[in-house]
């Protein structure tokens, strides 16, 4: 299952979105919100990422591909506890979350191939 996670700041509020999607493409889960906050982009996709994880425990997913279009959130995932600044911690408590599944993974899309936030 793919998971596409986005979020988006503005005027002190941030919004998100999370969409799953089985091989064939069918949506199989999605959830998204809102909240009061003064996060920077990277933050709010940090917390869309984590969204995520919940949504794909609550369908007790196991091979999951989560996809974001912040290149900057994906890189910190991939590096693995090797940034020591508060996000870069967040990140490696959203990656040690990512070893509960069999298969997990963060990739990086282009905003031209992330069909949600066109709709978000």
């Amino acid at each position: 299952v793919k998971i596409n996670v986005d979020a988006t700041v503005s005027n002190g509020r941030m919004g998100f979105g999370v969409i799953a999607r089985d091989d064939e493409g069918f949506v199989v889960g999605g959830c998204g919100g809102s909240k009061e906050s003064t996060l920077n982009s990277e933050w709010a996709e940090l917390l869309a990422l984590e969204e995520g994880v919940q949504l794909a425990r609550k369908l007790k997913l196991q091979r999951v591909v989560f996809e974001s279009d912040n290149a900057s959130i994906v890189n910190k995932i991939r590096r693995n506890g090797q940034d020591f600044t508060i996000l870069g911690q967040r990140a490696y408590d959203t990656c040690m979350q990512l070893k509960t599944f069999e298969a997990a993974d963060v990739t990086w899309a282009p905003r031209s191939c992330n069909k949600f936030a066109i709709l978000f």
